[in-house]
């Protein structure tokens, strides 16, 4: 098992983003009601698809995708069409004391003084994905809270770097439509990803 590189030229026409969350639903067979059980494994799925193109670049996708054999190697991935928040944080933000396993508020400092973070933001941390819930604006020193709509799969230590710049996860290659080839014309695969746990 290992790292494939992510060729330079990997820029998708689309991409989807989403979360799945482990959990358990129960329902009375009395009253009718229900009780949710959050389990906290969350991970990300990506679904994404390349533009056509000329014959010689149909070469390099169908070595991309044979290189994951399967699922047993991985890639890392970010948001392609967020590689940066929207909003103006930058500087180079760290995380305030640990934070346990569930966790969904990432306390912050070192970030830009009064910038901000936007909803649907990505944030990297301990090699985790993390996407900023609702707008905050930080302090003049850079701090704050930051809420997030998945929950950290693993606990992180204080002064861990936050990546704001193309922050990435690990990811399967769950499922792939391959190269097909017309005249003149390599046809676009698409690409379905699974965030790798391990």
């Amino acid at each position: 098992m290992s790292l494939i590189t992510l060729p330079a030229a990997f820029e998708p026409r689309t991409v989807q983003l989403d979360l799945v969350t482990n959990q358990r639903v129960r329902a009375d067979p009395f009253g009718g009601s229900e009780q949710a059980t959050d389990l906290l494994n969350d991970r990300w799925t990506m679904s994404c698809a390349l533009p056509d193109s000329p014959h010689a670049w149909g070469a390099w996708r169908e070595a991309f995708i044979a290189s994951f054999r399967g699922q047993t190697n991985w890639v890392a991935l970010h948001h392609f069409v967020r590689p940066e928040p929207r909003g103006t944080m930058r500087g180079t933000p760290t995380l305030v004391g640990s934070h346990a396993m569930g966790a969904r508020t990432l306390a912050i400092t070192g970030g830009t003084a009064g910038g901000t973070l936007l909803a649907g933001d990505m944030l990297g941390v301990g090699g985790l994905l993390c996407m900023v819930q609702s707008d905050v604006t930080l302090d003049g020193a850079g701090a704050g809270a930051v809420a997030i709509v998945n929950s950290l799969r693993v606990a992180q230590s204080g002064g861990a770097a936050v990546t704001w710049d193309r922050p990435t996860a690990l990811f399967r290659l769950l499922d792939a439509s391959g190269v097909a080839y017309a005249p003149g014309v390599a046809g676009g695969p698409s690409f379905e990803f699974g965030e790798y746990i391990a």
